[in-house]
């Protein structure tokens, strides 16, 4: 089902999962034969920050907007170092070579936070639903007895769809008294410990 990764460390030849659909009206044309993966560099923070900073990146969560280019480089900098000390962080998402996004499983206290941001651009031809394909099944290759876990919100319902698309399942619903609901989907059930910590994340 995944991309083969075993070219070389980090790099992922361009592979379609598709699925994922959105009520956006895309601003591109996607080819899945142009979409390719590679781990994060410090050469990446201006492209991205652009998304980060883009209003519509965060339609569903506004106050995630970053406001400012130190946001991203401390972004940038926990992936180099989550590549160089666990083998696996954030891959820079590619289309046609040009960087619209970030995302992949991110090493936390013993667990994979399973994510992706792209340019609203690029949404609604699976390409977030590929990401998380490619991250989740790298993670269970790296460390296979960590839990990897999605978490989103309530008003993105196309996010927790892609998460149950790679092969999540919904595990838990967190009531958020200053915002959306919290959605979280994971591999395999939760220790209780582990949700709360998770839970609190925000």
């Amino acid at each position: 089902m995944l991309a083969d990764e075993s070219e070389r460390p980090g790099h992922v030849r361009p592979w379609w999962h598709g699925g994922a659909t959105s009520d956006d009206e895309a601003g591109v044309p996607v080819n899945p034969s142009d979409w390719g993966l590679r781990p994060l560099v410090l050469d990446d923070v201006d492209a991205l920050h652009a998304v980060f900073a883009d209003a519509g990146t965060w339609e569903h969560l506004p106050s995630g907007v970053f406001t400012q280019r130190e946001q991203t480089l401390e972004v940038v900098e926990r992936a180099v170092a989550d590549w160089n000390d666990v083998g696996l962080g954030q891959y820079a998402v590619l289309h046609a070579g040009v960087l619209v996004g970030a995302g992949g499983a991110m090493p936390r206290d013993g667990w994979w936070n399973l994510g992706f941001r792209l340019t609203p651009s690029v949404w609604g031809h699976g390409l977030g639903t590929w990401v998380a394909s490619v991250g989740l099944g790298a993670a269970h290759r790296t460390r296979p007895t960590w839990p990897v876990v999605a978490r989103s919100v309530s008003t993105n319902p196309v996010s927790a769809r892609v998460s149950e698309l790679a092969g999540l399942e919904h595990v838990h619903t967190e009531p958020w008294t200053h915002g959306p609901d919290r959605v979280i989907h994971a591999d395999r059930a939760l220790e209780p410990a582990l949700l709360a910590a998770i839970v609190a994340l925000g």
